[in-house]
């Protein structure tokens, strides 16, 4: 990847993320498009809320497994590219939590 000046681009940082939580981005993507299918069977405001709410323990357990079997070695590739564990996994959270937000708004905006 290259960096010019050793500042990352944007493309590169979220190709980092990307490679870092895939395992975590896949899981998260396919609980999303269960919830949109389930709030497109029956558009309710309160499955929305709810729906993030159970998305918080399913991502802990994700954490912990991805912690638990993850190669101890493999995160040395991001720390020696200036990337530290948290900020790679809070930014793996937030596009997965965004992403679900985005999709269950898009539904209760066009058909709700």
């Amino acid at each position: 990847m290259h960096m010019a000046f050793g500042i990352m681009t944007l493309r590169n940082r979220i190709s980092l993320t990307w490679r870092y939580g895939k395992a975590q981005l896949l899981i998260g993507a396919v609980y999303n498009l269960v919830c949109m299918n389930f709030l497109l069977s029956g558009i309710s405001y309160t499955f929305f809320v709810d729906s993030l709410i159970a998305k918080v323990p399913l991502t802990a357990i994700i954490l912990y497994l991805n912690r638990k079997f993850r190669d101890r070695d493999a995160i040395f590739f991001y720390i020696n590219l200036g990337l530290s564990r948290r900020k790679l996994q809070i930014s793996v959270i937030l596009a997965d939590f965004l992403a679900l937000a985005i999709m269950l708004t898009s539904v209760l905006v066009i058909y709700g």
